[in-house]
């Protein structure tokens, strides 16, 4: 009987090829590694970015300011299927820098379908005011969303289960492997009104610019393996689309030779601003009060598309792998199953074809969900509850998050949230807002990380068991607060009510 240790070694090279395909994810993402805060924010109503989620919602003051890249920065790393601690650990003894996976760990973490994304937002420029019974918003924003999906099947990529010599081999089929990645500018205008007492709702409307995109169109693997013959065949058919500045070196039948991405660092505004990308989206929302104490909300947004037009490429694999006997034995002189997947990987690099297509291609934006609820427990403290649904190249991730809002005096506001995402049950969230003489500063997390690790071969800083880093902050400037004739009740859910009105809204400092 193999002992443990035996095992674990050849878990080796499966712990790095899992390290390095979410590692890869994050570099090719082209963010840092600093957005699943939407939570804890979408209940905090008087910061002016709660209108990004809701656009029903209506800023107590009467004028706010977003500045670029100073109002509003948010930050989100996710991976929905384990924690680093969870199943990575490092060697020992004369092998510190190797990294090992616990498979059983990580078969029980893992579900169906699992995700990893990055994604960054950032306010370019925005304000909101009000027109008669109007409230308008308008904004400029720029996105990135990478989104790499893997199955559980994956762990099913080691020796125990290959070696058909052994007579354990098993056919093994990965679907939904792959990368969705999209960075695009938005430039949207909103506007609210209350349509009847206590109900007020709001659209708004947003003309998109493609920037960059990767998209997995196709994605099937399927490994069969023989007896008779003894054979273990690999069937693949991938295709990936992309809006990206490449130069291809390929044969004259179209296979790859080499990817150069030295176009994607020129003529950056002919490459990802005046580049013929064009899409449109729209939000909407509504706000009730149903009572003095009780209020909800629900509102989608993102629901549109971008036509991808400029710098089209189309890679693509439709081949079947055959191994004898013959391979295997050679495979399994060394126990392992490297060699097997190495010489899979070097004959998949060998057969990508690529072309450069003129023919347009579409992507949905990522939509969202919401939903909410709010309950003035007393004067300074608001209980409430929502829930965020994500669908995004037809995955669908739903979340839920219980927040209790404290507002003791109005230049400054906490939150705290709990919530249920990543498959994770144990996220602390908080947010966090100053505000004085017409200046706002707010900082917001739905996952408050106090332990990490450093990866020695990457230098890389990695949570030490949780499964999302997020952050979102900001410097909003407000004007025309506390004048006269804006402290009138409005039955709106969202009024600046008189300093001494003990049910003033319990969200986010203002002054």
């Amino acid at each position: 009987m193999q002992n443990h240790s035996d095992k674990y070694f050849r878990t080796y090279l499966l712990g790095k090829v899992i390290f390095r395909i979410l590692f890869t994810f994050l570099i090719l993402s082209g963010v840092p590694l600093v957005s699943a805060q939407n939570n804890t924010l979408y209940l905090m109503h008087s910061i002016p970015q709660a209108n990004q989620l809701n656009p029903a919602l209506m800023h107590p003051c009467r004028f706010y300011v977003s500045l670029p890249a100073i109002s509003s920065v948010k930050m989100n790393i996710r991976n929905t299927g384990f924690g680093y601690h969870d199943v990575f650990y490092t060697g020992a003894g004369d092998q510190p820098d190797n990294y090992y996976v616990d498979l059983d760990k990580l078969e029980n973490k893992l579900r169906r379908i699992n995700y990893g994304l990055v994604s960054t937002e950032v306010d370019l420029l925005g304000f909101g005011f009000p027109v008669k019974d109007w409230y308008i918003t308008f904004g400029i924003f720029s996105y990135i969303l990478s989104q790499a999906s893997y199955p559980h099947d994956i762990v099913l990529l080691q020796d125990e289960y290959l070696d058909v010599n052994s007579g354990t081999a098993i056919p093994v089929s990965l679907k939904n492997l792959g990368v969705n990645s999209t960075a695009w500018n938005s430039i949207g205008i909103s506007a609210s009104k209350e349509v009847k007492e206590g109900l007020r709702v709001g659209a708004r409307l947003k003309y998109l610019n493609g920037m960059a995109n990767v998209h997995t169109a196709t994605s099937l693997i399927d490994v069969n393996p023989t007896t008779d013959p003894v054979t273990q065949s690999v069937e693949v058919n991938y295709r990936i689309n992309s809006s990206l500045p490449l130069e291809l070196s390929v044969t004259p039948d179209g296979l790859v030779n080499s990817i150069s991405f030295e176009p994607a660092r020129h003529n950056l505004a002919g490459n990802y601003i005046f580049n013929g990308n064009r899409g449109l989206a729209i939000d909407g929302g509504i706000v009730y009060k149903i009572d003095e104490t009780t209020q909800v909300s629900a509102s989608f947004t993102d629901l549109g598309f971008i036509q991808w037009k400029k710098n089209l490429n189309s890679f693509s694999v439709k081949e079947k792998f055959i191994f004898n006997a013959t391979d295997l034995d050679q495979f399994t002189t060394n126990p392992g199953y490297a060699d097997l997947l190495n010489s899979l990987a070097d004959s998949l690099l060998n057969s990508v074809y690529a072309s450069t297509v003129t023919n347009s291609y579409f992507t949905a934006t990522p939509f969202n969900l919401y939903g909410g609820i709010t309950r003035e427990l007393a004067p300074n403290i608001r209980a409430g509850a929502m829930t965020w649904i994500e669908i995004n190249s037809g995955h669908l991730r739903p979340s839920l998050t219980l927040s209790l809002n404290f507002t003791p005096f109005k230049a400054f506001a906490a939150a705290l949230s709990y919530t249920l995402m990543n498959n994770k049950f144990n996220q602390i969230g908080t947010g966090l807002a100053f505000g004085n003489h017409g200046a706002q500063f707010y900082i917001i997390t739905d996952n408050i990380v106090v332990r990490y690790t450093k990866d020695a071969e990457t230098s890389l800083v990695w949570p030490y068991n949780a499964r999302m880093l997020s952050l979102r902050f900001g410097l909003n400037l407000f004007f025309g607060c506390d004048k006269k004739g804006n402290n009138k009740d409005r039955s709106d859910g969202n009024r600046h009510r008189a300093p001494k009105n003990k049910s003033r809204d319990s969200c986010a400092a203002y002054w």
